[in-house]
């Protein structure tokens, strides 16, 4: 795995260049450019909000700004994966004739999404400052390793999935699904306080419901993250990024002729 590592870095440059291919791409002969990104969870943000808090009233206090802190870092966890699922597949061209480390496809989707959620941090204090609600300055910096821990619990994800979905095609669909249940199974239209005692157990196997609720603690809250929160988050991304290595390095070796 260190050896994966090192050869991945030796390939920054080509990671740097292709992410920002992509990123230019995406946007190019757009007016709005950027903008199209949070069009969409801004609109979801606003119907979420207008039903969880006038018609599923869900009692907690400025209901927009609690789904705000928690939708963009979810929303960048969903896209990145599911665009780092079919990275391989629709790579193939490239894949089968230039030698490259192959982790690479799957770390540039994410990185791409990655960038989409740092920018998307100016929308989020604008509205929370805006509002009134305001941020408590002395513990932004936690942001930092929540964001971080999240990257790399979604790239193992999306190396697992994507090495998978060569063999397997139907696993995007599947997962589509699985990010929709998933959306609701993490308390970000709901706090964790109401999830009755018994279903608890199974809430605190979603490793989203520790990496949210940090973002709810610094954002929302506005309190440093729980540390046994961190704790647990790290522990799943790190089995993640294990896992999700190891399988990409296996199914590998027959990627040129499955493609």
């Amino acid at each position: 795995m260190l050896a994966d590592i090192k050869n991945i870095w030796t390939f920054r440059d080509m990671i740097f260049e292709l992410t920002h291919r992509e990123l230019r791409g995406k946007y190019k002969g757009s007016v709005l450019g950027f903008l199209w990104t949070y069009v969409n969870p801004l609109l979801q943000i606003l119907v979420y909000a207008f039903v969880f808090s006038q018609i599923f009233r869900s009692g907690i206090e400025k209901f927009h700004l609690y789904l705000i802190v928690g939708m963009f870092p979810f929303n960048f966890f969903t896209g990145g994966v599911i665009q780092g699922l079919g990275s391989i597949r629709y790579q193939g061209d490239l894949v089968k004739k230039v030698y490259f480390p192959r982790q690479i496809l799957p770390i540039v989707s994410l990185t791409v999404n990655f960038v989409n959620l740092l920018i998307s941090f100016g929308i989020i204090y604008s509205i929370l400052l805006i509002s009134g609600w305001g941020v408590n300055l002395k513990i932004q910096g936690w942001l930092i390793p929540v964001m971080l821990i999240e990257y790399f619990f979604s790239l193992g994800l999306a190396l697992l999935l994507s090495a998978v979905e060569v063999y397997f095609r139907d696993i995007e669909h599947i997962m589509s699904v699985v990010m929709m249940v998933w959306m609701y199974v993490t308390p970000m239209f709901y706090s964790v306080d109401i999830i009755p005692q018994q279903y608890l157990p199974v809430f605190y196997c979603n490793p989203m419901l520790y990496i949210i609720s940090m973002y709810q603690q610094v954002l929302y809250y506005k309190v440093a993250p729980d540390m046994t929160y961190m704790l647990k988050a790290l522990a799943f991304a790190l089995a993640n990024i294990i896992i999700g290595s190891i399988v990409f390095k296996i199914l590998e070796k027959r990627f040129a002729e499955e493609l």
